[in-house]
């Protein structure tokens, strides 16, 4: 009877100890525990049976538990993550604050400040192959139009929002409104980007539209893109039941040194690809359509200086008849090397244009038109401090600086940041659609007494250097100046009042651009 007894107080006190302590023990620790208090008589097999059972479900209780905890984080955003990394969400966002100032004192070009950019985004996973991304776009507004003596503001609109599907690493899928596959100086974010603006590249890659993608790297070293979209440009659906055709979009890259094993360095080669017929009226964003309003560009007028003062080239519209289309293509090459804290990368792009115009050419009979616009940059950048390009290089794109030695505050009095300089030359040409009186002529002559006048037209292009200084304090805060000095090619520029009226002509742009970016 006390011997019943001892064995009970003992299996007791062995199962407080396998409680308190044999749950954090490895496995095969507390089988040998239990194997010989048994083989010493103390406890029966009988008896250590639900201790063993108590301590495997008080294990996997544990386990599920620790599964689905969730977790907050700072890494580049506010984070919440479940324990098992199935499921995530994260409050993302940046801020761009803009100085602009230019060498001419004259109301087209206003020495301003400017909220650049101000995103705010929410994005996440679910089930780990499912994510989402929802981006406001809170600096660069949509402006409407405004009733006689009320002042416009520009609205909030939408940048991105899409649910993605992530079953195959190497065929990605996208739907919704996304960055379209063309472009690598475009598609680095402009949190990354070398300069405080893109090159004159910039006005002829798709952007952001409507449409569907998919993605992937198929091998190593290898990225590609391809999607289909409305082909209208940001927050505009294809209002047009009589062109009712979807663009195609692609872009494949590919870094040779992956290829063949060469550790340190970049040997990036791309290729982008657009195809489809556009119809020459156009939905605007509030959904209205206007007769011919397909413009040369992206979908709009305007080709502006790096500087983001003056317009230089802005097309007439292409004068076709109601339901007509236009067949565009577009198509870009790109190139970049990046070794160590040294980087060279240069693009190549060009729109092609065909249709039937109503308006004949000056000396021409026919009124159908083949007509491009291209544009071209190179540049060089150098980290000061040696941070590497090559570890930022991923999927066909450059990624985010972080620095060997930190600036958090003056009274630390250790790191630097990091410290970049940068040059670029690039060119713009339209010369195609200049001196005429058909589809989409932008450099008419004009006799106008005070405007442009005495046999001088407007430009069909420009050429610009880029010059640039950014600081990186840490990963989520920038500094940036850049010297722009941009030339008009074959014309001038007639820059005007805010009443509208001619004050003279400029064949060019020096301006000077001061950037604070930060995000989270």
């Amino acid at each position: 009877m006390k011997s019943m007894k001892l064995r009970s107080v003992t299996a007791a006190l062995a199962g407080m100890l396998l409680v308190g302590w044999g749950v954090n023990a490895m496995a095969d620790t507390t089988d040998d525990l239990l194997q010989a208090l048994i083989a010493k008589g103390v406890l029966t097999e009988e008896e250590a049976a639900p201790l063993l059972k108590g301590r495997e479900a008080e294990i996997n209780k544990k386990a599920q538990d620790k599964n689905s905890e969730i977790k907050a984080s700072f890494k580049d955003g506010i984070g919440f993550e479940s324990g098992d990394h199935q499921n995530a969400i994260s409050v993302n966002g940046r801020i761009q604050a803009d100085y602009h100032t230019y060498g001419q004192a004259n109301a087209q070009n206003t020495d301003t400040f400017d909220v650049r950019r101000a995103y705010l985004t929410v994005k996440g996973k679910f089930y780990s192959d499912y994510e989402f991304n929802v981006t406001a776009d809170f600096g660069q507004g949509q402006t409407t139009a405004c009733p006689a003596g009320t002042a416009c503001t520009a609205t909030n609109q939408l940048d991105v929002a899409y649910f993605g599907i992530n079953w195959w690493e190497s065929a990605r899928l996208r739907f919704g409104q996304i960055d379209m596959p063309f472009g690598m100086e475009h598609l680095t974010s402009d949190l990354f980007t070398d300069f405080t603006e893109r090159g004159l590249t910039e006005a002829l890659v798709p952007g952001k539209e409507r449409g569907a993608e998919v993605f992937g790297t198929p091998a190593k070293g290898v990225w590609y893109g391809l999607a289909l979209s409305t082909g209208r440009g940001k927050n505009v659906n294809n209002a047009d039941n009589q062109v009712d055709g979807l663009d195609v979009i692609g872009r494949a890259t590919v870094n040779l040194a992956d290829i063949f094993n060469q550790q340190g360095v970049v040997y990036h080669v791309g290729a982008d690809f657009s195809h489809g017929n556009v119809s020459a009226d156009q939905a605007t964003n509030s959904g209205v359509l206007a007769t011919n309003s397909f413009l040369v560009g992206q979908g709009n007028a305007k080709s502006q200086t790096e500087g983001r003062g003056i317009t230089f080239f802005s097309p007439g519209s292409l004068n076709m008849a109601p339901g007509a289309d236009v067949e565009r293509t577009r198509m870009g090459l790109e190139a970049a090397i990046g070794y160590g804290p040294f980087k060279v990368q240069s693009e190549w792009m060009r729109h092609d244009y065909n249709g039937v115009s109503l308006s004949t050419p000056t000396g021409s009979t026919s009124h159908n038109f083949d007509k491009n616009v291209s544009a071209w940059y190179v540049s060089a950048n150098w980290i000061l401090t040696g941070e590497s390009y090559v570890d930022t290089y991923k999927e066909g794109v450059w990624g985010r600086i972080h620095p060997k030695n930190e600036f958090v505050h003056p009274s630390a009095g250790e790191g630097i940041g990091a410290w970049v300089v940068g040059i670029r030359f690039d060119q713009y040409n339209a010369d195609d659609f200049a001196f005429g009186t058909g589809a989409g002529a932008v450099s008419k002559i004009s006799t106008t007494p005070g405007a442009i006048g005495n046999g001088i037209s407007t430009p069909d292009g420009a050429h610009a250097w880029t010059a640039g200084v950014t600081w990186i304090l840490n990963p989520n805060l920038r500094f940036q100046a850049n010297y722009i000095d941009t030339k008009f090619e074959n014309g001038y520029v007639a820059f005007k009042d805010d009443q509208g009226n001619v004050k003279g002509i400029t064949n060019g742009e020096k301006a000077v651009t001061l950037r604070g970016t930060f995000d989270f």
